[in-house]
C-alpha cells in the first residue's frame, strides 16, 4: 500500500463552504425505478462515450447479465471548462478541507500518495496518483477507499479523441489496505455551448488483483456472477448514483469561482 500525504490547509476556503442540495428530481426518479436488468453496459464498449450522443445513457443503474453493477450519471456543468476539472482532480486530494468542499456531508478525509503541487501539467498532477479517501456513499457507513488514477488510453479511450471533446478522468477503485480493485470509473467532461457536461460511469464488480501475473490467473475466479451478486446488492449502485449526482452538481456550482481564486494560469 502506498503511503498517504495529507497536508494541513493554509488557504481560506470559507467562501466555498456551502450546504449541499439533494440530487436532481430526474436522478431521484431513476433511483425510484430501481436497478434495471439490462440491456448490458459492457466496459468493452466504453469508446461509445466519445460519440456525439455518447452511449445513450443518462441516469440509472443496470445489473449486467454477468452480475456487474453499472451506474450512469449525467451532470450539466454551466460555466465549467474541462480544464477546470483536470485542475480540481490535481488540487483537492492533498487536503481534507478541500475534499470536503466537494460533498460537505459525505466526505470525511483525504490524502494522496505523492505531493505533485509543483507539476506544471494539470493532468500529470493526478494521473498515476493514488487518492486515499474516507467517505460515505449516501449511507451512514464510512468507507476507506483508494482511487488510482489511470490514463484514458489504458481504459480504451483514444487520447486524441478525448482531447477533441474535453477531458476524461479514469480510475480504478478499491478498499484501502486490500490488494483488490473492485471497480472502474470514468468521468468524461465534454464541452458544450454553455460550458460542459459530465458523463459519469462506474463499473462495480470488475475485480482486479493488484499483482499482475497472479491477478491474471485468478481473474476468472474473482469475476463470477455469484460473487458479484453477493458483494454488490442493488442498493450499493443506487446509493452511488445519488452520491455522484449530489457531489458533481454541488462542485459544478462553485468550481468556476474556486478555480478563479486558486487555479493555475
Amino acid at each position: 500500500m502506498s503511503r498517504s500525504i495529507s497536508i494541513p490547509e493554509t488557504l481560506d476556503l470559507s467562501a466555498f463552504r456551502r450546504p449541499i442540495a439533494g440530487a436532481p428530481a430526474r436522478v431521484e426518479a431513476a433511483i425510484a425505478r430501481g436497478v434495471q436488468a439490462g440491456p448490458d453496459v459492457p466496459f468493452a464498449g466504453v469508446s461509445r462515450l466519445l460519440e456525439p450522443g455518447g452511449d445513450g445513457l443518462t441516469d440509472g443503474v443496470v445489473r449486467n447479465s454477468d452480475g456487474m453493477l453499472v451506474v450512469s450519471c449525467l451532470t450539466d456543468l454551466p460555466g465549467n471548462s474541462p480544464s477546470m476539472w483536470d485542475w480540481w482532480f490535481g488540487w483537492h486530494g492533498i487536503s481534507s478541507e478541500r475534499y470536503r468542499l466537494w460533498h460537505p456531508e459525505d466526505h470525511v478525509w483525504s490524502g494522496v500518495s505523492e505531493d505533485r503541487r509543483g507539476v506544471a501539467d494539470l493532468r500529470e498532477r493526478y494521473v498515476g496518483l493514488d487518492s486515499h479517501v474516507d467517505e460515505r456513499i449516501a449511507s451512514p457507513e464510512v468507507l476507506k477507499l483508494t482511487i488510482s488514477f489511470r490514463r484514458p488510453a489504458s481504459f480504451g479511450l483514444d487520447q486524441a479523441a478525448v482531447d477533441r471533446v474535453g477531458t476524461a478522468i479514469c480510475a480504478r477503485v478499491g478498499f484501502r489496505g486490500t490488494p483488490i480493485n473492485t471497480g472502474r470509473l470514468i468521468h468524461l467532461i465534454r464541452r458544450t455551448d454553455h460550458g460542459s457536461e459530465m458523463l459519469s460511469r462506474f463499473w462495480l464488480g470488475d475485480l482486479e488483483l493488484a499483482m499482475p501475473l497472479v491477478g491474471m490467473a485468478l481473474s476468472p475466479l474473482l469475476n463470477t456472477r455469484q460473487r458479484r451478486l453477493r458483494l454488490l446488492p442493488d442498493q450499493t449502485g443506487l446509493n452511488l448514483l445519488r452520491h455522484c449526482a449530489m457531489e458533481m452538481n454541488h462542485l459544478a456550482s462553485i468550481l468556476p469561482s474556486l478555480h478563479q481564486r486558486f487555479g493555475s494560469p
